[in-house]
């Protein structure tokens, strides 16, 4: 969000949907409305989306190199851009996994069930404290 929001404020043109969403909302930028702009194919939010995917997948590959597992599994709001964001992951894990030939290819997908563990974990923590007390 940090990016949407430096780009929102450059004078690229590229950033000219998100300052206007940023502008619609009162001078601020949510997820949702980035999410809007990625729907809509505007350049800079998937620029964006691109640069976290590959990131990510840089991540996963150093990860994996000492992990080493199956699956990863993307959640979380982002996870709703499927393929326009694991497409990039993907790239960047096999061009960054050290040892390729002498690691198994990880599966990358995004999570299925529903985006309320943060809710959940919260709630969860908050019964745990009063039965502390």
């Amino acid at each position: 969000l940090r990016s949407a929001i430096e780009l929102a404020h450059s004078d690229e043109t590229k950033g000219a949907r998100l300052s206007a969403l940023m502008i619609e909302n009162g001078g601020e930028l949510t997820g949702t409305q980035v999410y809007q702009a990625i729907s809509e194919g505007d350049p800079g939010a998937l620029e964006l989306l691109t640069n976290l995917g590959v990131a990510l997948g840089k991540t996963v590959a150093t990860l994996a190199a000492v992990v080493d597992p199956e699956v990863v599994v993307i959640g979380g709001g982002v996870s709703a851009a499927g393929e326009l964001l694991l497409g990039p992951m993907r790239e960047a894990y096999l061009g960054s996994l050290s040892a390729r030939g002498f690691h198994p290819e990880l599966k990358l997908v995004t999570a299925q069930f529903v985006n309320d563990a943060g809710v959940v974990g919260a709630a969860d923590l908050a019964r745990g404290e009063l039965t502390a007390r």
